[in-house]
C-alpha cells in the first residue's frame, strides 16, 4: 500500500516532485522514491507489507523501459508470477508491484483485467512514450488527475496536484457541491475542485502523443431478467461460502500481521470468523462502542469475539470526538453530509496503535447482497408505483410504517430506476436546496446548478429491479462515499484496509444468481446469513442491519456547538465563503434544535463545506 504521484511535463522540477511526494507521507511512511526521465516523473511513498526488505518504488522491468508507481495489493500476484516466470520473465523482488510490470510486458493493457485486488497505479512505457493510469474495479484505491496545457499530473490525493501544477485553479466546483447536497456524495469524475478529476473505477487513462483517452477495462454486468443461473438454494450457499472463503484467503496475503474490524454485524463477523479459521490461530479484532445506546453494537461484537477467541480491542466514541471534524475534513479533502468518518478514523487509529498495518473490513457486502434498508424498501414500494401519483401522495399522509425516505419514494417515484435510486438517497429536497444555496454570493454565478444525473450503463434497464439497484450502488455511492472515506481514514493512520467482499470473482458469481437468493421477503443477504448460521451466534445472523452511524443529530441539538463550529456558521463566515444563505442556515438549526425535523445531514454538509473551504485554501 502506498501513496503515488507524478507528472507528465516538458519541464520537470525534481525538487517539486519530491515535495509533492512528501505530502503523501501518511500513506507510506516506510520508504520513498522518485523516477525522473525526459518528460516524465513518478513518485511513491511505501507502506511495506509484501517483501519488506525490497520493493522500493518506483520500480522497473529488467531493462528499465517500463516503470511503475503503485498503490494497492494484487492478491493473485503469486499465480501470475508463476506464469510469467515460465514465460522467461526474471524477478528481482517478491512484490506484487513487479508482477504488474512484467504482466504488462507480456500482455499489454490486457494484463489489467487479470489483476485481482485493489490498486491504483501509474505505468510509464518508455518504448512508446505512453503514460497509463489504472484504477481497480470498485474504486477501492483512489486516483486523481488534472491537466493544464501539455502537463498532466496525478496523485492518490488532491494536494500534490496543486504542488505539481502551481497554476492549477483552486476554484470550487459548484456542480459538485449541488450534487453533494443532493446525493450525499460527489459523483465520479467530479471532485470539489472545478479542474481536478477522479479516474473512474475499472478504467484506464492513456496519454500518448499529447492525446488523452479514458476507457474501461472491465464492466460489472448482471443477466437480463429472468435469465439467471439455475441452482438450488443449498448449492448456491455452498458455492457462495467457497467463493467467500477463497476471497478471504487471497485478501489476507501479507508479510505482516492481519487483523479484522468487528462491528457485531453479519459482514465483519463473517470475515473475522473465516480469517480465524484460515489463520489457524486467534486474531486481533477491533470495535467501537458508542455512548449513545441507539448506535451501539459492541455487545454483539463481544459475543462474536468470545466465540472465535480473538484478542478484542474496544474503543469508545463520545461527543468529544466531534472536535476531530476539522482534522477529518483536512484528510478527506472534501465535505460530507455525514459524520461516519469520525468513528472510522478512530478505529484505524486504534489498529495502528496496536501495531497493525493490514485490516480486513466488511465494506461491499451490502452492495453485493442487498443489505441496505432501501433495497428492501424499494421491493416493498414498487408494487404501489402503478397507482396514480396523486393517490400515492395521499397514502403517505396515513400513519403507515416506513422510513422518511420510503414515504418520499412512495409519493414521488417513477418506474425509472435511476430516478428512484436518487430519490432514496436524496439529502436535500430540491426546493430547500435552491433556498439554501447562495447563488449570488462570493464565487457564485447567480444561476441554478441542476443535480447531475448519475452515470451508469444503459444495460441496467434490462436488469431485475434489485440488480438495477445493486449495479447503481456499486458504481456510484459505494465508490464515491463508502470506499472513499474508508481509504482516506485508514491511510491517514498508515493502515491498509482490505474489503474481501469486493473481490470481483465473488461479484461475478453472485451476479448470475436469482435475486431472491440475495434479498427476499424473509431476509436480506440471504446467502451470507444462511451460510454463516452454524458459525455465528443466532443473535448475529438473525438481527437486522444496524450500520455504522454517529449520533450527530443529537450533537446538532446542543444549545451551543464548540467554538470552532460556531465560528464556521457565523453569518460573516457564511458570507465570506459564499456557499449558503445564512438566514436559511439559522432557520435549519432552529428547526433541528427544536426536534421538529432532522436536518443533521444538511447541517453537517454545511459545516464540513465551511471547514473544507478553510482547510483546502479555496480561491474563488
Amino acid at each position: 500500500m502506498c501513496g503515488i504521484t507524478g507528472i507528465l511535463s516538458p519541464q520537470l522540477n525534481r525538487e517539486r516532485l519530491t515535495q509533492a511526494n512528501d505530502l503523501l507521507h501518511h500513506r507510506g511512511p516506510d520508504d520513498a522514491g522518485i523516477f525522473v526521465a525526459d518528460g516524465i516523473g513518478l513518485a511513491a511513498r511505501r507502506l511495506s507489507i509484501i517483501d519488506l526488505a525490497h520493493g522500493h518504488q518506483p520500480l522497473s522491468n529488467e531493462d528499465g523501459t517500463i516503470w511503475i508507481a503503485y498503490n494497492g495489493e494484487v492478491m493473485n500476484a503469486p499465480a501470475l508470477r508463476t506464469q510469467l516466470e515460465a514465460a522467461g520473465h526474471q524477478f528481482r523482488t517478491r512484490t506484487d508491484t513487479e508482477t504488474i510490470v512484467h504482466a504488462y510486458e507480456a500482455w499489454g493493457t490486457d494484463a489489467f483485467v487479470r489483476l485481482r485486488g485493489m490498486f491504483a497505479f501509474a505505468l510509464w512505457d518508455g518504448r512508446s512514450q505512453t503514460l497509463l493510469l489504472v484504477r481497480d474495479r470498485f474504486g477501492i484505491k483512489p486516483l486523481h488527475y488534472a491537466k493544464i496545457g501539455s502537463e498532466l499530473a496525478f496523485a492518490s490525493e488532491i494536494r500534490p496536484l496543486f504542488h505539481l501544477l502551481p497554476t492549477l485553479s483552486r476554484r470550487t466546483n459548484r456542480q459538485a457541491l449541488t450534487d453533494l447536497f443532493s446525493h450525499g456524495f460527489v459523483p465520479t469524475p467530479q471532485t470539489m475542485f472545478a479542474d481536478v478529476y477522479k479516474l473512474p473505477a475499472a478504467h484506464m487513462l492513456i496519454v500518448q502523443n499529447g492525446s488523452v483517452t479514458i476507457r474501461p477495462y472491465w464492466t460489472l454486468t448482471f443477466p437480463d431478467h429472468p435469465n439467471y443461473r439455475q441452482i438450488s438454494e443449498a448449492d448456491a450457499i455452498a458455492e457462495f461460502m467457497a467463493h467467500l472463503r477463497n476471497a478471504v484467503s487471497a485478501w489476507r496475503m501479507s508479510d505482516v500481521p492481519v487483523g479484522s474490524l468487528l462491528s457485531g454485524g453479519i459482514d465483519s463477523s463473517a470475515l473475522a470468523t473465516l480469517l480465524t479459521q484460515l489463520s489457524g490461530q486467534p486474531i486481533h479484532t477491533f470495535n467501537i462502542a458508542f455512548s449513545a445506546a441507539s448506535h451501539d453494537e459492541s455487545a454483539y461484537a463481544q459475543a462474536v469475539a468470545e466465540r472465535i477467541g480473538s484478542q478484542h480491542h474496544t474503543l469508545h466514541f463520545g461527543p468529544e470526538a466531534f472536535d476531530l471534524l476539522p482534522q477529518i475534513v483536512a484528510q478527506l479533502e472534501e465535505p460530507q453530509c455525514s459524520a461516519t468518518s469520525l468513528p472510522i478514523y478512530l478505529l484505524y487509529q486504534a489498529c495502528r496503535e496496536a501495531g497493525f498495518k493490514v485490516i480486513l473490513t466488511g465494506e461491499g457486502a451490502d452492495e453485493l447482497l442487498g443489505g441496505y434498508h432501501w433495497f428492501d424498501g424499494d421491493r416493498r414500494v414498487r408494487p404501489f408505483l402503478t397507482i396514480p401519483q396523486p393517490l400515492r401522495q395521499l397514502l403517505t399522509r396515513l400513519p403507515l410504517p416506513g422510513s422518511a425516505a420510503g414515504q418520499r419514494v412512495l409519493a414521488h417515484a417513477s418506474r425509472d430506476p435511476l430516478a428512484r435510486f436518487a430519490l432514496w438517497h436524496q439529502v436535500t429536497p430540491p426546493a430547500l436546496l435552491q433556498e439554501l444555496s447562495n447563488r449570488g454570493g462570493r464565487g457564485g454565478r447567480g444561476e441554478k446548478e441542476k443535480t447531475s444525473a448519475l452515470s451508469v450503463p444503459s444495460a441496467v434497464n434490462s436488469y431485475h429491479p434489485l440488480n438495477q439497484f445493486l449495479a447503481l450502488e456499486a458504481q456510484t455511492r459505494m465508490v464515491d462515499f463508502i470506499n472513499f472515506e474508508v481509504d482516506r481514514m485508514s491511510m491517514a493512520n498508515s493502515v491498509e484496509a482490505r474489503p474481501p467482499f469486493l473481490d470481483h470473482k465473488l461479484w461475478e458469481f453472485c451476479a448470475t444468481l436469482p435475486p431472491e437468493l440475495k434479498l427476499n421477503g424473509a431476509m436480506n443477504k440471504v446467502l451470507l446469513r444462511l451460510g454463516m448460521k452454524e458459525l455465528l451466534p443466532t443473535a448475529v445472523t438473525n438481527r437486522p442491519k444496524q450500520g455504522l452511524a454517529t449520533p450527530h443529530a443529537t450533537w446538532w441539538r446542543s444549545p451551543k456547538l464548540p467554538a470552532w463550529a460556531e465560528e464556521c456558521l457565523q453569518p460573516a463566515s457564511l458570507r465570506e465563503t459564499g456557499y449558503f444563505n445564512g438566514e436559511v442556515v439559522q432557520k435549519l438549526r432552529e428547526l433541528h434544535r427544536n426536534s421538529r425535523t432532522d436536518h443533521s445531514r444538511i447541517l453537517t454538509g454545511i459545516l464540513t463545506t465551511q471547514l473544507w473551504h478553510q482547510e483546502m485554501k479555496v480561491i474563488e
